[in-house]
């Protein structure tokens, strides 16, 4: 309610403004005060109807796909708008003794360059319209991005610390039932129980990683990248063939951390789903100003339609995080061929979720 109110009482002002300008222009300084009222509560008016009048007509005419998605439509709206608007309520002021109006026709034409100031100020309400709502779109975009950063960090939670620990809590309440009759098995498992130990270790402190990309700003973008691949060859066991190049100063940083992220719960992928012992991750930065990315693996392979469409693995996430920032993702595979991800973002990309 506050907002709608809020504009035409600005527009009001704004008629103020106007309205004295052609005063000081038409009459000079001094004027009489009676011809000064009436500059100042005409343009008040003015500016307060044309501004109502317009957000009417427009909530009208928004209902109308045509209409939003032609500015030129939305300016001639406002162009006959305020025109109209402003003659109707010039008329009465042509009756007084002091009007600035002599004639209807003076009124008339003097509506019509009325009309073009309120078409150049509709325009910069456009402008910040669309500003804010790229900023609101950007706000929403970084939300759904921890979201889906909390859903990704709850699943490897499950799917690692969780059950490993579950795994820790049996053996050692079978430790405790056997360690008097039986110290031999009670011996294989504590040995058992220190190798879950030392397991769910490395996997919270690769969780600790990939939650503080620190590595970004302290190495590089290129050296990051070659330390998550060394993580996972020592990790995981997974071969990693790493091809790189050209200038990464080129790279915006919320670029470099989208694909940092892809190329992570890519990785990722490989190694709990795709059952995979080899991975190839190009990155090059091309000539044409663009970042090109591909992922390959030697993996099992899924049905691509069938596991996009029920939102498995992550994949949703990734093509989020690039289309949030103008670019493509691309994804080709098939049953017992492995898995290809390619991924493609203009170095001009806007910021994107930087989570």
């Amino acid at each position: 309610m506050k907002k709608q109110t809020r504009i035409p009482a600005l527009s009001g002002l704004i008629g103020i403004g106007i309205a004295l300008m052609f005063m000081l222009t038409i009459e000079g300084f001094p004027c009489p005060l009676p011809t000064f009222l009436t500059y100042t509560i005409f343009g008040l008016v003015v500016g307060f109807l044309i501004s109502s009048s317009y957000l009417a007509t427009k909530k009208f005419f928004s209902r109308f796909q045509v209409y939003n998605e032609h500015l030129s439509l939305r300016m001639l709206q406002a162009y006959l708008v305020c025109t109209l608007t402003f003659f109707l309520a010039a008329l009465p002021v042509t009756i007084l003794p002091w009007s600035f109006f002599p004639s209807r026709l003076i009124a008339f034409w003097t509506s019509l360059g009325v009309g073009i100031i309120s078409v150049m100020i509709c325009l910069a309400f456009e402008y910040f319209y669309l500003k804010d709502e790229r900023l609101r779109l950007e706000q929403k975009n970084k939300e759904l991005a921890v979201i889906e950063e909390r859903n990704r960090i709850a699943r490897e939670l499950h799917d690692s610390v969780s059950q490993s620990l579950f795994g820790i809590s049996l053996n050692l309440n079978t430790l405790g039932l056997i360690f008097q009759t039986q110290p031999e098995r009670a011996k294989v498992l504590i040995e058992q129980v220190k190798e879950m130990v030392e397991e769910a270790q490395r996997e919270m402190r690769l969780m600790i990683y990939e939650l503080q990309p620190a590595i970004l700003q302290e190495k590089g973008f290129f050296e990051a990248l070659e330390a998550l691949y060394a993580l996972f060859q020592t990790r995981y066991k997974l071969e990693i063939i790493s091809h790189i190049s050209g200038d990464e100063t080129q790279v915006d940083p919320q670029i470099q951390l989208a694909l940092y992220r892809v190329i992570q719960e890519a990785l990722h992928n490989v190694v709990k789903h795709a059952q995979a012992t080899k991975a190839e991750v190009s990155l090059t930065i091309q000539d044409n100003g663009e970042v090109l990315v591909t992922i390959k693996d030697n993996g099992h392979g899924f049905d691509v339609g069938q596991t996009k469409s029920t939102g498995h693995f992550g994949l949703v996430g990734m093509e989020e995080r690039i289309t949030a920032l103008n670019g493509a993702f691309f994804l080709h595979s098939r049953l017992g061929q492995g898995t290809t991800i390619t991924v493609q973002i203009p170095l001009s990309s806007p910021s994107g979720p930087s989570c």
